[in-house]
């Protein structure tokens, strides 16, 4: 089968597009012919900064989001079967810059058939990740006021849209471009980070989704009303300003939550989430796409096809 492999941590142009072994699926697993594999920041991170300190060995094929269909099953795995439409996030990282991957069937969900594969690839990281963040780290509730850094962006738009269905009032900074798209999805003020200083306009807000780190962190914490919190995905938030400003403050990771992301699906199906892919590309373009990741300010999706 072709691949995309990582041959050295380093470098994005250390990803090669070769033939490899097609992968025998031990029990318990379950192997995909991919349709769409996702690329997400992780992934770039990986590659280039994180991989030796995550454990991760070389040579690795990348990718642990994926949509496709099953081909074959491993021992001892009843709940999914050969033909079936799945796709889901891995609970280990890499595999799915390939044409075939072999996934924990637990962490994998049957595709509906009105949802397409590619909205199915693009969707798992960035709705599971925004429902974390918001509900059962924050335990946002309706009525309560919400700040979202980064709304344009992948699980910045998505946590826009699961904050607004829950009920809550929902404040988003981005570029001005995405105004409109944002506040479509749900935003009841949008904030254009380029011109305008949200800490000055923002206040006594209940939660603040950090998708962007550094200064936008640090300024976040006097805008959070007393006992809320602070979530990041991208960086530690400061232990000392949380205390000062009497905050909760934390960093999530996701992973696969198979319940959850069914009902993300029905979701979608239903019309009330809408997910936004920005650009497929071939899969022997992996290194374009991982550096169009990281140069950011995605809108959507960033997909490989084999």
């Amino acid at each position: 089968m072709k691949a995309v492999v990582l041959e050295k941590f380093g470098s994005i142009n250390n990803l090669t597009y070769k033939e490899v072994p097609a992968p025998v699926p031990p029990p318990g697993t379950v192997l995909i012919k991919t349709a769409y594999a996702a690329v997400n920041p992780y992934d770039r991170k990986i590659i280039e900064i994180f991989g030796n300190e995550m454990g991760v060995k070389v040579p690795v094929i990348p990718g642990s989001e994926l949509s496709g269909t099953v081909t074959a099953v491993g021992e001892g795995v009843t709940q999914l079967k050969e033909g079936d439409a799945v796709f889901g996030t891995l609970s280990t990282f890499g595999g799915c810059f390939a044409e075939l991957v072999v996934a924990k069937a637990t962490d994998l969900v049957k595709k509906p058939e009105a949802l397409s594969f590619e909205t199915a690839a693009a969707t798992p990281v960035a709705a599971l990740t925004a429902r974390k963040v918001l509900f059962e780290t924050a335990h946002l509730q309706s009525g309560q006021k919400v700040l979202i850094h980064g709304a344009s962006g992948n699980v910045g738009a998505m946590a826009v849209q699961l904050a607004k269905l829950a009920g809550a009032y929902v404040i988003a900074t981005g570029s001005g471009k995405n105004e409109s798209r944002i506040k479509k999805l749900g935003a009841d003020e949008f904030i254009d980070y380029t011109r305008q200083d949200f800490s000055v306009i923002v206040k006594d807000v209940d939660v603040v989704l950090d998708t962007i780190g550094g200064k936008t962190q640090e300024a976040s914490f006097k805008v959070i009303k007393q006992g809320g919190w602070l979530v990041s995905i991208v960086q530690p938030p400061s232990e000392a300003e949380a205390s000062r400003y009497q905050v909760h403050a934390t960093i999530i990771y996701s992973g696969p939550d198979t319940e959850q992301l069914s009902n993300i699906a029905r979701q979608i199906v239903n019309g009330d989430l809408k997910v936004n892919v920005e650009k497929v590309y071939p899969l022997n373009e992996a290194i374009k796409a991982v550096n169009a990741v990281k140069e950011g300010h995605r809108t959507g999706k960033i997909l490989l096809k084999p």
